[in-house]
């Protein structure tokens, strides 16, 4: 007996000594492995497994395409729809009732009691379901739903964004690859020049002066050439990140004629800001999670109400104990109750009249989205004003420039003009191209943004802004969302990691 008492104490101490040893130790963060470790998960989670096809040559609508797939933002919104969804589901099961299971088993050295055995073997099963709880968890379920719905129309609107986003940094670089061709023509056709000038110049019939400004001139293009080169590395990178690929990676964009594009656009002067307004706020996806986000706000100030009531409470219980004394083992229990916590009323009535107030904010604030979107609205529209006269202009000035070119290449053949002022004629020309393709490029996103700022997708941005109706709304507004199709899943890489680092942070 005396050896056993011994035995426990020995590992009584033990135990103490190793909390003891736990308690007073610090923790040893491993900042340098740790980063190492996370460095190597997230440039693992920056790309899909699969390499994505990139179409050769890269139309805008397989930009876009790819980008809404496999954009990381867009894969994030996801992620976080799936969460909003287990999230939806966790607390519609919360409206079950409860079903409580307790066992015990437990022994003494001694009798405690004439009628109780040395060991003791107790369990219970008991069903509670609370009419209050009930209700509450109800209208958290609704909450949940529509949180998710919420949710989904701030993708859609993301979505619509990413792609006027990518639509700008592909007519970038469209365009300054087609100027960048032209401007290596016209290198080639300089240096002609500057070789029959050099010839001139050696032969004594041609000031030498003549050479060097030609030279000059050629100088001039190659900064021209570079900083095109420039710009185009830079929309590029800048496409690859949209589109949620590396910044290395290499793809041929498509030959695309922006004046197909152009065609496509209605006059300015054509469009009416009234029913421009009214297209926005019938399809604008911040209204229909603003409507959500009042009945958000609706359930809560119900919930606040409800939680004023008292609590019924019914329940069930089956029991079992294992004691020889007892009469009956098995037997069952069965009632209801009725609780108020009678202090906590004013609080939570006070809490009901904030709720209601939250939802006079939320009124407000969709009325200040309503106004703010109107403004939008006449905004875009100026600025497509704006930027269609200015190209206009700049158009004009283009085709002045290609007639004055042409005029001097018939003038230079002749031997009327000599080599400098062509080269000078041409550089003019190069001048004025690039500046009409700047503001083409102005004026293609001054459009997709009055096409964006109406709330329209990306699948959506060819129809004609005067035949659409004022007053319709997306015919599938209920269950649209932007997935992955089914036959493309296993093209992009699952991302538990990062949901995990997610909810970590």
């Amino acid at each position: 007996m005396m050896k056993k008492m011994y035995a426990e104490w020995v590992i009584l101490m033990w135990v103490s000594l190793f909390m003891l040893n736990g308690c007073v130790s610090f923790y040893q963060m491993d900042l340098k492995g740790q980063r190492q470790v996370n460095l190597a998960k997230d440039l693992e989670l920056l790309h899909p497994k699969a390499e994505v096809a990139v179409p050769d040559p890269l139309t805008l609508d397989h930009a876009i395409k790819i980008g809404l797939q496999n954009n990381l933002e867009m894969r994030i919104s996801r992620i976080m729809a799936e969460i909003s969804d287990d999230n939806a589901l966790a607390e519609k099961l919360k409206m079950f009732p409860q079903l409580d299971f307790q066992g015990n088993v437990s022994g003494s050295s001694a009798y405690s009691a004439a009628d109780e055995d040395k060991t003791r073997i107790t369990a219970s099963l008991s069903l509670t379901w609370n009419i209050l709880d009930f209700g509450l968890s109800y209208i958290r379920s609704r909450q949940a739903a529509v949180q998710t719905e919420i949710q989904r129309m701030e993708r859609l609107r993301q979505a619509q964004l990413l792609a006027l986003e990518i639509s700008s940094a592909y007519w970038q670089a469209v365009l300054a690859e087609q100027s960048l061709e032209q401007i290596r023509t016209l290198e080639a056709e300089v240096m002609d020049y500057k070789k029959k000038a050099e010839a001139l110049v050696s032969q004594k019939r041609l000031d030498p002066i003549s050479s060097k400004a030609i030279e000059k001139k050629i100088v001039e293009l190659a900064i021209t050439a570079s900083d095109l080169q420039a710009e185009i590395s830079g929309a590029k990178i800048t496409l690859c990140e949209l589109m949620g690929l590396g910044p290395a990676t290499e793809f041929h964009l498509a030959k695309e004629k922006f004046e197909t594009y152009l065609e496509k656009m209605p006059g300015p002067d054509s469009l009416d800001p009234r029913k421009l307004e009214m297209i926005s706020l019938n399809n604008r996806p911040e209204f229909f999670a603003a409507d959500l986000e009042m009945q958000v706000q609706q359930d809560e100030a119900l919930a606040a109400l409800v939680s004023m009531f008292p609590g019924i409470q019914f329940y069930f219980s089956n029991y079992y104990n294992a004691d020889s004394h007892y009469v009956n083992n098995f037997w069952a229990a069965w009632g209801s109750s009725l609780t108020s916590s009678l202090l906590s009323l004013p609080s939570r009535y006070v809490q009901w009249q904030s709720q209601g107030k939250s939802v006079d904010k939320v009124k407000l604030q969709r009325l200040l989205l309503t106004a703010g979107v109107i403004v939008q609205a006449h905004l875009a529209l100026h600025e497509y004003k704006v930027k269609e006269r200015q190209f206009r202009l700049h158009e004009d000035s283009f085709l002045i420039a290609e007639d004055l070119l042409f005029m001097s290449r018939e003038r230079h053949e002749l031997g009327l003009l000599s080599s400098w002022a062509m080269t000078q004629r041409m550089l003019e020309d190069v001048v004025a191209r690039l500046a009409r393709d700047r503001k083409i490029i102005d004026l293609i996103n001054a459009y997709n943004t009055l096409l964006v700022t109406m709330g329209l997708d990306y699948n959506r941005w060819g129809e004609n802004v005067l035949e659409i109706d004022e007053n319709g709304q997306p015919a599938d507004i209920e269950e649209r969302d932007i997935d992955i199709p089914g036959e493309e899943k296993d093209m992009f890489t699952p991302l538990p990691d990062l949901v995990s680092s997610i909810l970590i942070s």
